[in-house]
Formats: C-alpha cells, sequence, structure tokens
C-alpha cells in the first residue's frame, strides 16, 4: 500500500518541515551587484578622462607644431627685411620692438600677452598676416590654430647697439677678417657682434588651447 503523505502539523512535530527562507544569500548577491556596479562605472569614468586627458595633449601638440610657421613668418618679416639700422627701434606695424625693459610687475605670458602686447586683437586676420597693437597673426591654419608673434630684441633700450647704451645681449661671431696683421700700420678687424632677439609665439586652437612657444635668434 501507499503511505498516506503526513499532515503540516504532523511532519512540524516530527521535525521534518523545511526550514524558512531568511534571505541572507540574496542580500549578499545584491551587494556584489552594487558592488560590481560602482567599479563598472568608475572604469568607464576612467576611461573617459584618459581619452580627454589624451585628446587634450593631441590639441596641445598640434599647437605647438603650428608655432613653427609663426617663427618662420617672423624671421622672414622681421629679422630678414631691410638693414640692420631698421631693428634699431620699434617696428610695431611688423609686430616688433627694439628694446625689453625688465617689468616691474611679474606676470605670467598670457595675461601680458591679452593685457599689454595684444589687448586688441584682429577677429580674422588675413594673408599673408594682420598685425595690431605689437602682435602680428597668421590666418588660421587647416588644423583650426591662428598663430601669432612678437618680436623683441633683448635689449634694456632702443637704439644704436654700437654708439648708445642700450645694454644689449650679444655674442661675438666670427669673421674672415679677424686677428692682427703683420704690417703694425695696417688696421686691426675686431670680431664682429651678434645679437639676440626673442620670438614669442602664441597659438591659439581648438577647445580654447593656447599654447606658447619662445626662440631666440642671433643677427
Amino acid at each position: 500500500m501507499l503511505a498516506r503523505p503526513k499532515s503540516f502539523a504532523a511532519a512540524l512535530q516530527a521535525g521534518t518541515c523545511p526550514r524558512r527562507e531568511k534571505g541572507v544569500v540574496l542580500m549578499i548577491s545584491l551587494i556584489i551587484l552594487v558592488v560590481m556596479t560602482i567599479g563598472a562605472v568608475s572604469l568607464m569614468r576612467t576611461v573617459d578622462t584618459t581619452n580627454l586627458v589624451a585628446g587634450n595633449l593631441a590639441f596641445q601638440q598640434a599647437a605647438t607644431r603650428s608655432a613653427e610657421a609663426g617663427i618662420e613668418d617672423a624671421i622672414r618679416n622681421v629679422l630678414e627685411t631691410g638693414a640692420a639700422t631698421a631693428l634699431w627701434n620699434d617696428d610695431l606695424a611688423r609686430g616688433y620692438v627694439a628694446s625689453t625693459p625688465a617689468s616691474g610687475t611679474p606676470a605670467n605670458w598670457d595675461t601680458y600677452w591679452r593685457t599689454t602686447l595684444n589687448p586688441n586683437p584682429v577677429a580674422s586676420p588675413s594673408a599673408p598676416r594682420s598685425c595690431a597693437d605689437r602682435v602680428c597673426s597668421l590666418p588660421t591654419d587647416a588644423s583650426g590654430n591662428r598663430v601669432s608673434y612678437h618680436v623683441q630684441r633683448l635689449c634694456l633700450n632702443s637704439g644704436d647697439p654700437l654708439s648708445d647704451p642700450t645694454g644689449c645681449a650679444s655674442a661675438e661671431r666670427k669673421s674672415p677678417l679677424e686677428g692682427n696683421p703683420l704690417n703694425p700700420n695696417a688696421p686691426k678687424y675686431k670680431k664682429l657682434a651678434q645679437y639676440y632677439y626673442r620670438i614669442t609665439v602664441r597659438v591659439t586652437g581648438p577647445r580654447n588651447t593656447v599654447s606658447y612657444v619662445q626662440a631666440i635668434v642671433t643677427k
């Protein structure tokens, strides 16, 4: 014969009733799920931040490369144009000043550029360049970078560096006529002086990227 199933009361008295579920495993699973979700969100934010930093660095590097065009144009437009006497005095129409006086109130380059060198920038520079205040600007390039430059002669004062106390930074340049002649009555040739000029280039790119590049050249 088949055994009759026990009633719930009989099973309870016999101690064979299944235990009540307390949900401990469910709580642990939910906690683990929450921790994994937080970890996944943190990982996504880390990846986004890394991509953002990499993108900013790429724009910064592109802006720095565009500065080379400004340096080359400054050399052609200022230093290789006209006689050396043309560099004795300021030529703001070409973004050039013949002296670099010491500043009594040090400021960062961006503040100095926007408030002193170029408070009225050209909105849309035209080819080959547009000059305003003490700065010349090139047309926006294919990468969306706008290049501007300013040239300073590293002297305390303007004027002829050979006759005036201009306080110019200079170095000696070798000359084929340098040296003392065998004839004591012949003129003695002295070494030629070459003077230092600082080219400061400001590059404004996409996403408000701003880079400054400086080059020191001699002439």
